[in-house]
């Protein structure tokens, strides 16, 4: 008989670096976007010969600063939607 293995929590299995098809995973991104990123805004990466490393950490110090808002702000947005509907 097949046994099912549990589902693994892909937040406490992911490694410290990640290839850019990791990332992409991750960030719910493509490759291409990640480069543009790369290319453009200047992401934290390791490059070894071809291969391109990102500290998942670092990312998501990095990705921070893009933040439009809070959840504070979210929540009062939403309570103001749901007063006039």
């Amino acid at each position: 008989m097949l046994e099912l293995m549990p589902a693994k929590n892909t937040s406490t299995c992911l490694p410290e670096y990640l290839s850019l098809s990791g990332l992409a995973v991750y960030a719910s991104a493509s490759k291409n976007t990640l480069k543009k990123w790369l290319r453009d805004f200047n992401m934290p990466h390791y490059r070894i010969g071809r291969c391109i490393r990102v500290r998942k950490s670092e990312f998501d110090v990095w990705v921070k600063q893009f933040r439009n808002g809070t959840s504070n702000d979210l929540d009062a947005i939403w309570d103001q939607v749901m007063k006039e509907v």
